[in-house]
């Protein structure tokens, strides 16, 4: 991860962007939420972690996905790799109906 471009971008968020550099640094894959890295990594701005974090996705540092979600369950249902892939009804295989898909059924997931 190249940390000095990322500080010179966002200088204020210099901490943040070293605690996102350790929370991102495990060997594991793991997922994340934009909520969920704000809390682990307390920016001054929500809005220069996402930028941030776009940095290191068009680097490929990391991957962005768009998970649907569950109504019924708020478990994943399936995942697409931009919002212009996402159709307008999902089979949700969790409760075993079609849903429509709203924005309160889609969430932005962060891959290491």
């Amino acid at each position: 991860m190249n940390l000095d471009s990322l500080i010179a971008k966002y200088p204020s968020e210099r901490d943040a962007i070293a605690r996102l550099a350790e929370v991102l640094s495990s060997d594991e894959h793991k997922e994340y939420t934009l909520n969920r890295l704000s809390d682990l990594v307390h920016p001054n701005s929500v809005e220069s972690l996402a930028g941030a974090l776009g940095e290191l996705v068009r680097s490929g540092e990391l991957k962005l996905i768009v998970r649907v979600i569950s109504p019924s369950t708020l478990g994943g249902i399936k995942d697409f790799r931009s919002l212009e892939e996402v159709p307008h009804v999902v089979r949700d295989w969790r409760s075993d109906t079609e849903i429509e898909v709203k924005p309160q059924n889609l969430r932005l997931v962060y891959i290491t």
